[in-house]
């Protein structure tokens, strides 16, 4: 086995996924991710490359080209040549670092909580108008690292994601992400009555959208637990929480709270 680092072109990588005939199904959707990263620049070149055995035929690396062939761009990457045939069995049998796994590497604490509020933090400055699940809302490593060294203040807020999940029953990640949003635009002091309301729910009158808000979520968490499972709808519970925190901002009473999928996700107002 010989090994090189090689631009490959869009042309040669065409050429190359025409010898492709042992690899597993091509997923589009790992195609895109790819390609993104590509256009991007955050493609890095790494062990992880192409390889091609004795008899020229490609036996890993279909996304890499493909992503290659759809970014329309040159990008070097890890060549093996005369690999034998029979390794195909094993290749891409270890697990595949996910964006928990990168963020402990870091040293970070409570890495999947994290890692699911940058991801979500993501999301909502990169696409409020579109789908938060599925293959086309699927957000990388590298992305979720750039939005923590943009947003380090995050951290504060794994604690208070964890106690609004106690108090009212919202996703921890979903409830820390929007606490965070909320206070990436209005100072700690402004938004202290918000949360101290939403959190106790003392004295608080009927119309008072943090009420509203505390009700809806402990009345979908009960349902939830009821029927024997947990809705995992993060762009839902984000949505109402920021739509409920802008009534709140602008003095408005609430009679109903709700939020429809179809809509983009709600800007966030400064107290």
């Amino acid at each position: 086995m010989r090994t090189k680092t090689q631009t490959i072109t869009p042309a040669k990588a065409a050429a190359l996924l025409e010898s492709n005939t042992s690899n597993r199904p091509l997923s589009r959707a790992t195609v895109r991710v790819f390609a993104d990263a590509m256009r991007r620049g955050e493609w890095k070149t790494t062990h992880q490359g192409i390889a091609i055995d004795s008899g020229g035929v490609l036996v890993d690396g279909q996304h890499r080209l493909a992503a290659i062939v759809e970014a329309d761009l040159p990008v070097k990457l890890t060549v093996f040549t005369d690999v034998s045939p029979d390794t195909f069995d094993v290749l891409d049998t270890g697990k595949r670092r996910n964006a928990a796994d990168v963020l402990a590497i870091e040293g970070e604490k409570n890495t999947l909580q994290l890692a699911s509020m940058l991801r979500t933090v993501w999301l909502y400055d990169n696409r409020p108008d579109g789908a938060w699940s599925g293959g086309n809302a699927r957000v990388t490593n590298h992305q979720i690292l750039e939005t923590l060294e943009a947003n380090p203040r995050i951290r504060d807020y794994l604690a208070i994601g964890e106690h609004l999940a106690t108090e009212i029953g919202m996703i921890k990640s979903a409830a820390g992400a929007a606490s965070f949003l909320v206070a990436r635009r209005n100072s700690a002091t402004k938004i202290e009555p918000w949360l101290d309301g939403l959190i106790e729910g003392a004295g608080l009158a009927k119309p008072d959208a943090r009420l509203k808000l505390r009700n809806l979520m402990l009345n979908m968490a009960r349902r939830q637990a009821g029927e024997g499972r947990r809705r995992h709808d993060t762009r839902e519970q984000v949505a109402l929480y920021l739509t409920a925190f802008s009534a709140w901002a602008n003095d408005e009473p609430v009679n109903r709270l709700r939020y429809d999928a179809g809509d983009p996700v709600p800007a966030i107002p400064q107290v």
